[in-house]
């Protein structure tokens, strides 16, 4: 009985941790802009409240014996799989590296912290794209932090056996796009990570992702993990089909170029509208591999290598590796390389509405970049063929590129005072990050007095952007701040029956 009442309180406590953090996520997607936190390091005395089944961290940075932060680990089950880091004992003095949340998500009236690293080890990378997780977690902060890890592999290591599991989802929604586990053994700890992919698919068959503490049937591939938890590519959830798994295969979207075959594929496993098909006479008469094996993988854009000032809304990394296993992208040990084959190939971005929308993009001014090695910038592909109604960018190459992204010159229009508003709203700045210019819109719902004020972190007010009588609609101001140094501002629309504010990320 003792143990059934401290499961339930476990439950209930992660039920309220993951409201907190749900408060972090776009729409109830899973989904969030990191520029949403601002970024900080702290260094201070711990204390730790073991009253409740699951410990509560604070951090005293002023030797007071005041707490003046909540530390956020995430759930109590989660250990990093690629670092030695470990929580904190009640006392230990400790610096970490974490993302401050929202102060309406604030538990106990303290700012919450959510760490991404202790006494210089990682604990968490919130940027990690978790549909990439297929069973090896090298990439961990691999892009993020300019390390040339990447996320591709080779096609050794990476046979699926077919599982039926079923169990307790346990959701952690402390990262960017929640991270979704299975606790097989109700001992109220993962056993399996679940991979439903990006945070903007959708299954057709009406079937969803799970709410933590939901009781699921998972059909999937399992994969032998290198480290950490074993992966479960889900294939269905209580009976509906999640994805098809034929898509995935048995190299997981990626797939043999041969010598003397023309067209082959290679897909995004989670998008089979996103390929590369290789021509006949790619190897150049034979001067290369008979056969080489070629992944492509959709990225996280703020996992992107060399993005900062760029409008990013997808992007992919190609990789392929010779009959050793050795990636031809990754030249001279660095990211970014380029190979050039003997015939063209075609190729094929998909994009959703979902993320049109999120990204506020303008599709008449969507570009195809490559990075380029050699001069060290995104370069624009000429020629590519841009359909608004299937949502395709097309091409061809004969010189393929490890990173590619989608980019739009403007976000979308908004026409002022459009329709007759409903609510007041101060909407997040696009793009963001940004350099060195970037949009704000709001909707007021009356005529009045409005004030559109630009803050420092430390609360000094450095510009006004709006000061005036405005009627009510859609309204929405460029801010340059190209005078101005890198970091986190906020801005925050005035009115007499409004105060709303929000952060935005200024990159250089």
């Amino acid at each position: 009985m003792k143990k059934n009442i401290n499961n339930l309180l476990i439950l209930m406590l992660l039920s309220v941790i993951s409201i907190y953090a749900q408060g972090m996520n776009s729409g109830g997607m899973g989904f969030l802009f990191p520029d949403t936190l601002a970024q900080f390091t702290l260094s201070g005395k711990v204390t730790v409240d073991t009253s409740l089944p699951m410990p509560t961290y604070f951090l005293d940075i002023n030797g007071d014996s005041k707490n003046e932060y909540n530390l956020n680990f995430g759930p109590f089950w989660y250990t990093p799989d690629n670092s030695t880091a470990v929580r904190p004992n009640n006392g230990d003095q400790v610096t970490v590296l974490g993302g401050q949340m929202n102060s309406s998500m604030n538990m106990n009236g303290l700012p919450m912290i959510i760490v991404y690293e202790i006494n210089g080890l990682l604990w968490r990378d919130p940027f990690d794209p978790a549909w990439n997780n297929f069973g090896s977690n090298t990439h961990i902060m691999g892009h993020h932090a300019g390390n040339c890890n990447g996320y591709a592999f080779g096609a050794s290591g990476t046979t699926t056996q077919n599982v039926t599991l079923t169990g307790i989802a346990l959701v952690d929604t402390t990262y960017f796009m929640n991270h979704y586990y299975l606790d097989e053994n109700n001992d109220n700890k993962p056993d399996y990570f679940l991979n439903f992919g990006p945070w903007w698919y959708e299954s057709s068959t009406g079937a969803k992702r799970p709410n933590n503490g939901d009781n699921v049937t998972i059909v999937g591939g399992k994969l032998q993990a290198t480290n950490g938890l074993n992966v479960v590519i889900v294939y269905q959830i209580n009976g509906l089909v999640w994805r098809d798994p034929a898509l995935i295969g048995k190299y997981f979207g990626g797939g043999w170029m041969r010598k003397n075959n023309s067209n082959d594929k290679i897909s995004n496993p989670y998008d089979e509208k996103d390929f590369m098909m290789m021509g006949s006479g790619w190897n150049m008469g034979g001067m290369m591999s008979d056969s080489m094996f070629a992944r492509m993988l959709e990225l996280n854009p703020h996992n992107m290598p060399n993005g900062k000032g760029q409008n990013i809304f997808k992007g992919y990394e190609m990789s392929i590796f010779n009959s050793n296993g050795l990636n031809g992208m990754m030249q001279n040990g660095g990211c970014g390389g380029m190979m050039n084959f003997g015939s063209s190939a075609n190729i094929q971005f998909h994009f959703d509405e979902k993320q049109i929308q999120a990204y506020h993009i303008d599709k008449n001014s969507l570009r195809v970049k490559y990075w380029d090695n050699r001069n060290n910038q995104w370069t624009p592909i000429s020629g590519a063929v841009i359909n608004q109604a299937s949502n395709t960018i097309t091409f061809s190459n004969g010189q393929i590129a490890s990173y590619y992204i989608l980019t739009s010159e403007n976000v979308t229009a908004v026409e002022e005072n459009s329709a007759v508003p409903t609510g007041y709203s101060l909407e997040q700045n696009y793009p963001n990050p940004f350099n060195p210019s970037t949009i704000i819109q709001f909707t007021i719902i009356e005529d009045g007095m409005f004030k559109l004020v630009v803050y420092n972190v430390l609360g000094q007010e450095i510009f006004t952007l709006i000061n005036n009588q405005l009627k009510q609609g859609v309204h929405k101001v460029k801010f340059d701040a190209s005078r101005l140094a890198s970091g986190v501002y906020v801005y925050k629309l005035i009115g007499t029956n409004i105060n709303i504010s929000k952060k935005m990320l200024l990159a250089k």
